[in-house]
C-alpha cells in the first residue's frame, strides 16, 4: 500500500465518525472543532488557502494532543497528527517572517492578526530549542543547575518566601512533583559497551540504546536502569555517544529543519553502531524516531537510510517481552496498574508488552485501567500550553486511577510519569499512591527477588 503524504491524506478522510470515541480532548469539550474531523477539515481548509489563518484557527489547532489515537481509530489511516503539523508548520513559518496569513483567503472573512510572541519570549524559545535540547553538553549544564536548586537549600527558600506564587499555576505544580536530579558525578557518560550479565549463555541480541536528552538529565536512574534490565534479560548494550535529541519536541512546535538536522546526527550515530536494534524508554521519543523516514521525503539520498534506522527502533518493553529473558521478579503485595503512553500504543504498537512485564511480577497484583485508551494531557509539553484543558483530561484519567484502587501506578514515557504524578498530588494521595516508569519497576522488582534469594 503506498505511504500517502499528508497532503494527500487530509483528501481521504470521509468523516465516519470512527475516531470520535477516541479522541481526549472532544471527549472533554464535545465541540466538533476539538475532534479529528473538525481538525482536518480546519488544516485542510487553512493549507488550501480558503481560510485565513488568524488566531483562533491557530489556537484550534495547538489545542490538538498529535497523540494518533484517532489514526489507530481510523478505518483507512486518515494520519490527523501530520496534517495538524503540516498546518501549524506553515503557521509558525508565517508567524516568524512576520506575515500573519499564509494565503489571502478568496473569502471575504475579517481576518485576525496572530499574536506574535514578543522578542524576550522569542528569544527564550529559540534558546530552549537551539541551545539547550539540541546540545546534551548545555542540558547537563542545566541539569546541574536543577541539582543545585534542589540541594542547595533554595528550592525550600523558594518555597517558603513565596516566589513561585509570581509563575503560572501550571509550573507552580510541576515544581512540585519534578524528580530529584542526579549529582553530576552520578550522570557521567554511559559506558559505550555493557555485555550481557551471563555471558555463557547465547546473547539475545547486539542493541543500542537511545539515552535520549531530558531523559538523561531529568530521569537518570530510569537509563541506567534500563541499560541494566537490557544486560540482565541477555542483551549487549551499546550505547553511542554521538547520539542527538530524538527531535520530537522540535517538531512538534514547527521545527522541521532541526528536527532533521537532529535525524541526520542520530542516524549517523546509530549506523556506526552495527546493532540488531535500537532501544527506547520513552514512547514519545521512540514515536519520533520511528517516523524520520517521513521526514525525509524529498531527500531520497536520506530516505532509505532514515527508513534503515526507524526499521530498528523497538520500546525496551516490547523487546523484553518477545526476546528477552526476565531473571525472578518479586512484589511485595502491591496493586499495580498500567497508564499506556500514546504515542507506544498508537505510533509504535505496542499496547500489550509492559502491563505483560508487570504480570510476571510475583507478588504484585495487576489491575486493568479502566479507560486506558485516552490521553492523560501530558503529550509533549501540552500540560504547560494548554494546562486548562490538560488538567480537564487528567481530572477525568484520576477518576479511573482511583476505580483500581492501586499503590503503584507504571508508565512507559516521562511525560505521561510526570503528568500522573501531579494527578496523584492534585488529588492529595502522594501517600497511597506511587508513580513508577515500568524499567524502574522490574528492576526494583528484580533486586528484591535477589536479595530474598541470598
Amino acid at each position: 500500500m503506498k505511504l500517502l503524504t499528508p497532503e494527500e491524506s487530509m483528501y481521504t478522510c470521509v468523516r465516519c465518525g470512527a475516531c470520535r470515541g477516541v479522541c481526549p480532548t472532544l471527549n472533554i469539550t464535545g465541540r466538533e472543532a476539538d475532534g479529528p474531523r473538525g481538525r482536518v477539515l480546519m488544516a485542510r481548509s487553512v493549507l488550501s488557502g480558503d481560510i485565513p489563518v488568524n488566531q483562533e484557527i491557530k489556537d484550534q489547532l495547538d489545542r490538538c494532543l498529535l497523540c494518533s489515537a484517532c489514526v489507530d481509530a481510523c478505518p483507512i489511516d486518515v494520519q490527523v497528527p501530520d496534517i495538524v503539523m503540516l498546518a501549524k508548520e506553515q503557521i509558525a513559518a508565517a508567524t516568524d517572517a512576520g506575515s500573519y496569513h499564509v494565503r489571502k483567503s478568496s473569502l471575504d472573512t475579517t481576518q485576525m492578526d496572530l499574536k506574535k510572541p514578543s522578542k524576550p519570549i522569542r528569544n527564550i524559545k529559540n534558546f530552549v530549542f537551539e541551545k539547550v535540547l539540541a546540545d546534551q553538553q548545555n542540558l547537563n549544564k542545566a541539569g546541574n543547575l536543577l541539582w543545585m536548586y534542589q540541594k542547595s537549600g533554595l528550592q525550600k527558600l523558594t518555597r517558603a518566601i513565596g516566589i513561585l506564587k509570581f509563575f503560572p499555576e501550571q509550573m507552580q505544580q510541576m515544581e512540585k512533583i519534578m524528580p530529584e536530579i542526579k549529582p553530576p558525578s552520578k550522570r557521567k557518560p554511559h559506558p559505550e559497551y555493557i555485555p550481557r550479565v551471563n555471558e555463557q549463555k547465547e546473547s539475545k541480541g547486539r542493541v543500542a540504546f537511545f539515552q535520549g536528552c531530558i531523559m538523561d538529565v531529568m530521569f537518570r536512574e530510569t537509563n541506567d536502569n534500563s541499560i541494566k534490565l537490557l544486560s540482565k534479560t541477555g542483551f549487549d548494550v551499546v550505547t553511542p555517544q554521538a547520539q542527538k535529541c530524538c527531535g520530537a519536541l522540535h517538531h512538534h512546535s514547527g521545527k522541521k529543519e532541526k528536527t532533521i538536522e537532529l535525524a541526520k546526527a542520530n542516524i549517523e550515530a546509530f549506523e556506526a553502531a552495527d546493532v540488531d536494534y535500537i532501544i527506547t524508554n520513552a514512547g514519545g521519543c521512540g514515536a519520533a524516531l520511528a517516523e524520520y523516514g517521513d521526514l525525509f521525503r524529498e531527500e531520497p539520498n536520506w530516505l532509505e537510510r532514515a527508513k534503515g534506522f526507524s526499521g530498528k527502533i523497538r520500546d525496551i518493553s516490547e523487546i523484553i517481552h518477545e526476546k528477552g529473558e526476565l531473571p525472578e521478579m518479586a512484589g511485595r503485595g502491591e496493586r499495580v496498574t498500567y497508564q499506556p503512553s500514546c504515542h507506544l500504543q498508537y505510533v509504535m504498537k505496542v499496547k500489550d508488552a509492559p502491563a505483560g512485564l508487570v504480570k510476571k511480577v510475583t507478588g504484585a497484583e495487576y489491575v486493568n485501567l479502566p479507560e486506558k485508551k485516552y490521553c492523560c494531557g501530558s503529550a509533549g509539553i501540552y500540560n504547560m500550553l494548554q494546562p486548562e484543558l490538560a488538567n480537564e483530561i487528567l481530572d477525568k484519567k484520576m477518576e479511573k486511577v482511583k476505580e483500581t484502587d492501586c499503590a503503584v501506578l507504571v508508565t512507559a514515557n516521562p511525560g505521561c510519569y510526570l503528568q500522573m504524578k501531579l494527578g496523584i498530588h492534585r488529588e492529595g494521595m502522594e501517600k497511597a499512591i506511587e508513580t513508577k516508569h515500568v524499567v524502574d519497576y522490574l528492576v526494583e522488582s528484580i533486586e528484591r527477588a535477589e536479595a530474598q534469594n541470598t
